[in-house]
């Protein structure tokens, strides 16, 4: 596809996203990237949002460079991809007694062989109840009914998950993954607590596998994806 096409089929999509977060997305097919939320002891967490594109195609490719060489345009997507988060975290802030935040987000973009990777990384603040010994995630992912990518979910560094719902994927006592479009809901709650004993190795998770398609057209409209990572928003 063209890619001045794959940017309207981009516009498309982020309108269609506001049915999503109202409860009426239709059916999707999981994305290849991930969100990875490392949880704080003070109830913070280091996140992480990814998302990948074909670079197969050698004009999508040089796009993708040329935007990797665009400090502006990166700065630019950040201050979208903030200001989307925070709309997502305010949501959750009034469905609790904390004030989730978004903090400073900064974008990083690779090339692994023909694979192009978008990450936006930012300290979500806030985001974890803690008491009791305990760290619980729940919002705002208990508020809607799915993910479209993989989540991954770590506990500190002296902690390990002793309640995961859903069931994950893939576990050990600090790691828990779970594949995109996952059901989740209300059920979904993360439960860490200060560990006995040693801990496992994390989960390895595997950067070779395809990607779906779409170009980085560009950088900037990378943000409106994040209107369609959450499906599904409960009422």
């Amino acid at each position: 596809m063209h890619t001045a096409a794959r940017l309207l089929v981009f516009v498309c999509v982020a309108a269609l996203a506001f049915g999503a977060f109202t409860g009426t997305a239709a059916a999707q097919t999981a994305a290849d990237g991930q969100f990875v939320v490392e949880l704080d002891a003070d109830g913070d967490a280091e996140a992480l949002f990814t998302e990948e594109f074909d670079l197969s195609d050698s004009d999508d490719r040089e796009l993708f460079e040329d935007v990797q060489a665009d400090t502006e345009r990166q700065a630019i997507a950040a201050a979208q991809f903030r200001e989307e988060m925070q709309a997502v975290s305010d949501g959750a802030s009034a469905d609790t007694d904390r004030e989730i935040g978004v903090g400073e987000v900064t974008v990083e973009m690779t090339v692994e062989g023909e694979t192009g990777v978008v990450g936006y990384a930012f300290t979500w603040e806030n985001l974890a109840r803690v008491g009791d010994d305990r760290i619980v995630l729940s919002e705002p992912f208990s508020a809607y009914e799915r993910l479209d990518r993989e989540l991954v979910v770590q506990a500190p560094e002296g902690y390990e998950l002793t309640s995961v719902s859903p069931p994950a994927d893939r576990e050990n006592d600090r790691v828990a993954s779970w594949p995109g479009l996952t059901a989740f809901g209300p059920e979904f709650e993360v439960i860490a607590t200060p560990a006995a004993g040693g801990s496992l190795e994390p989960i390895t998770h595997d950067a070779s596998a395809d990607t779906y398609g779409g170009a980085p057209v560009a950088l900037a409209v990378s943000a409106l994806l994040l209107a369609i990572l959450f499906v599904g928003r409960k009422q």
